[in-house]
């Protein structure tokens, strides 16, 4: 078994690391450690507890320790138990090295109880009441390590593993499978410490185990578990899961923020997996219509789970939608409003000899689709005109921008034909950045003088999503006062919704309130925020502040407020939760106080909504 011996043992010496364990067998009259020297390496555990938790109130006494486990035992345990020394200490080692940290310094406090109806329970590193360790306090009873005397502790560290792995706490998987995911832990624990036979009797004991969640006659193990172990490379999977849960699923604070539905289990399960356990999960658990819904709103609201899938999608008609405006380089002769000028180009009538015509070409020509708003736009459609191929378009590229003078370029095309009249013909291409401009230059027509096209539509194929969804690219930013180099500059207001957290947005001379705001084409219904550190020194960071929303921009109702926040690292992004049943226009983060910096700084604001 792999041990993980920390730094500041081996600057003190092996030999003191044995003295400290070696001092913890040694006993006085009463049979209780010596805790008269205390000679422990820095940073030991305790030599004694006083249990303020659950109930227990005793003065317990540390037994044994490594840099994996601490055991404390009360005056009712025989201290001739030496079994669980090992046993946790090895156990604890291979959590640590399959799941990940724990708290500072990873280590578990096992505290063990004489008396055999003692109640047990687990704490995480998250919990206050035990001083924010990773703990388990159970009954230690039996002379050896077999059968119900490893059973339930192994079940408790089960416990501790999947309430706070990978820095998260809460288990919003406990509401589906309850207490089932200890007994693949436990079988997995024992296949690696070496106990065979134990493990072949858990394993035998729990193929035959049902419960009625989430229906009657369901086997956990047999049916969902086991076939996933041993199928899907085993523990790498189970530490996978919570890997994906930690990266994907909502988050408020440092909690989960809600228990997760048997389709967003078994869509979990297919992202720590590689492979679309839908099949299993028919046999597993019958998964009827509710659970297929399920399954569909999950993959709709985390798309981005790697294993094979199609999620819904829908086609939205941008132009229309986004009520867009257009513009071209040159106009018919009648003007935008004549029988075949510019207006004609996103009517949306694609019939007869309804159409935009303009002459002198060849000459430099673009046509253009103006937005209020930012969108998204990766596909869209031309349609020919009635008349002369000639006057098709040939060569052109899509170019999209966000202030109308930057463009980027978004595709491009070369030696197109229309085979025939009011013939529309679609292009893809890939794009999640939303514009407000979009703009095609038409290079080259089929060789006429004049130019004609009867529509143009732009396009966005959309993922159908569930719950809290990133709008901010979709709103135009506003700051009640700008950087001072001005709203083009590197730190300027942009930078806080730009989506790229090693930016930032940095005001001189900080004088609270100062207030960011996101207005929208209409209005929308948030629930959720994120706000990311910045660079630069932690007095700059937001400390207190309000979220308001307001559908005319002049009056603002209070919907969200904090105090007292910080980050521990540059570039964190937490993320917060709140109720709102109101759609807003307009959203405003009011900066009531910082870290006491005469700066202020921020380097992401993000809004999610319903």
């Amino acid at each position: 078994m792999k041990k993980i011996i920390y730094t500041v043992f081996y600057t003190l010496g092996a030999l003191l690391l044995f003295q400290a364990c070696a001092e913890d067998d040694s006993a006085l009259v009463t049979g209780e450690p010596d805790s008269v020297v205390n000679n422990d390496p820095e940073g030991s555990p305790l030599r004694g507890l006083s249990e303020s938790w659950n109930g227990h109130d005793e003065d317990v006494l540390r037994q044994y320790f490594d840099v994996s486990a601490a055991v404390y035992y009360d005056p009712e345990v025989d201290r001739s138990i030496e079994w669980p020394f090992s046993f946790f200490s090895d156990s604890w080692a291979y959590v640590v090295e399959n799941y990940g940290t724990y708290g500072q310094n990873s280590l578990l406090y096992v505290v063990g109880h004489g008396e055999a109806d003692k109640s047990s329970f687990f704490k995480t590193h998250f919990e206050e009441d035990a001083e924010n360790r990773s703990l388990i306090d159970h009954p230690i009873t039996a002379s050896s390590p077999t059968g119900a005397a490893i059973d339930e502790p192994a079940a408790l560290m089960a416990k501790v593993v999947e309430h706070s792995s990978n820095g998260v706490h809460k288990s919003p998987a406990e509401a589906i499978w309850q207490d089932k995911f200890t007994e693949i832990f436990t079988y997995d624990l024992y296949l690696k410490l070496g106990l065979e036979s134990e493990a072949e009797r858990v394993k035998a004991e729990f193929l035959e185990t049902s419960v009625d969640f989430p229906k009657a006659d369901t086997y956990w193990f047999r049916d969902w578990f086991l076939p996933i172990y041993e199928n899907y490379n085993g523990s790498v999977t189970l530490s996978n899961f919570f890997k994906v849960l930690s990266t994907h699923y909502p988050i408020n604070d440092t909690d989960y923020a809600k228990d997760m539905t048997l389709g967003e289990l078994v869509h979990f399960f297919s992202g720590a997996t590689g492979a679309d356990l839908e099949p299993l999960a028919l046999e597993a658990f019958g998964f009827d219509d509710q659970n297929q819904q399920e399954l569909l709103i999950a993959r709709g609201r985390f798309p981005n789970l790697n294993y094979p899938f199609v999620p819904a999608s829908e086609l939205i008609d941008v132009t229309s939608e986004g009520l867009a405006t257009i513009e071209v380089s040159k106009d018919n002769n009648g003007g935008p409003t004549a029988a075949e000028g510019s207006l004609k180009l996103i009517d949306n009538i694609t019939e007869g000899n309804n159409k935009f015509l303009t002459g002198g070409f060849p000459q430099e020509f673009y046509m253009q689709q103006n937005f209020e708003f930012p969108v998204v736009v990766n596909r869209y459609s031309l349609t020919s005109g009635n008349d002369v191929p000639g006057r098709d378009l040939k060569d052109w590229k899509l170019l999209g921008s966000k202030d109308g003078v930057e463009f980027e370029e978004l595709h491009s095309v070369s030696d197109e034909t229309f085979a025939s009249r009011n013939l529309t013909k679609n292009y893809e291409f890939e794009n999640s950045t939303a514009y407000r401009h979009y703009r095609i230059v038409v290079e080259a027509n089929n060789g006429d003088g004049n130019l004609q096209l009867s529509e143009w539509r732009l396009l966005n194929l959309k993922l159908i999503t569930f719950g809290p969804q990133d709008i901010t690219d979709f709103a135009n930013t506003s700051v009640s006062r700008e950087n001072r180099n001005g709203a083009t500059s590197n730190e300027a207001s942009f930078r806080v919704t730009d989506g790229d957290t090693s930016t930032k947005f940095l005001l001189f001379n900080f004088n609270n309130p100062e207030w960011i705001q996101q207005e929208f084409q209409n209005p929308q219904r948030v629930t959720q925020y994120s706000l990311t550190s910045a660079n630069d020194a932690p007095g700059r960071d937001p400390v207190e502040w309000t979220l308001s929303g307001s559908n005319d921009g002049t009056t603002f109702t209070e919907i969200d407020s904090r105090s007292g926040q910080s980050w521990s690292s540059r570039g964190q992004t937490r993320t917060f939760l709140f109720t709102n049943e109101t759609s807003y226009k307009y959203y405003r983060l009011e900066i009531l106080a910082n870290g006491g910096d005469g700066l202020f700084q921020l380097a992401e604001w993000r809004l999610f909504a319903e």
